[in-house]
Parts: structure tokens; sequence; C-alpha cells
């Protein structure tokens, strides 16, 4: 199975802004019931859209966001 992507804090912050990201809070059960057992490296808190394919459309995917850095 292929590992999560997993985004930066500052990526998501930016994707979330943008609405092509978001918690899982904003997802169905089954979709996260799913995910968990396609994924068992997702955190389950935290997804996104794919980027546009061929045909211009997006997929939500279940992603892993690393934790904020104290800089």
């Amino acid at each position: 199975m292929p590992d999560t992507l997993t985004l930066t804090r500052a990526e998501f912050d930016s994707a979330e802004h943008f609405g092509t990201a978001g918690t899982v809070t904003a997802l169905g059960e089954n979709t996260v019931t799913r995910w968990r057992e396609q994924h068992p490296d997702w955190k389950a808190k935290h997804w996104c859209y794919s980027d546009p394919g061929h045909y211009g459309a997006r997929f939500l995917h279940p992603i892993n966001v690393t934790p904020r850095t104290n800089t």
C-alpha cells in the first residue's frame, strides 16, 4: 500500500485557506473508516484534494501533517 502523503504545517495551512484541505470533521464516517483501513499510516486527522488529473478532476486523499515547529 502506498504511503500517505505528508504536508508541512505551512503547506496544509495554505491549502486549508484555499479550501483544498481540511480536517476529518468535514468528511463522512464511511470515508474515514475506509481510509483507516486502506492507509494504516494515516493519522486520521486531515485530508486534501489531489492535483487536477488529465481531465481536470480532483479527488479526496488522506494526508498527514507535520507538527508545528517552534522557531
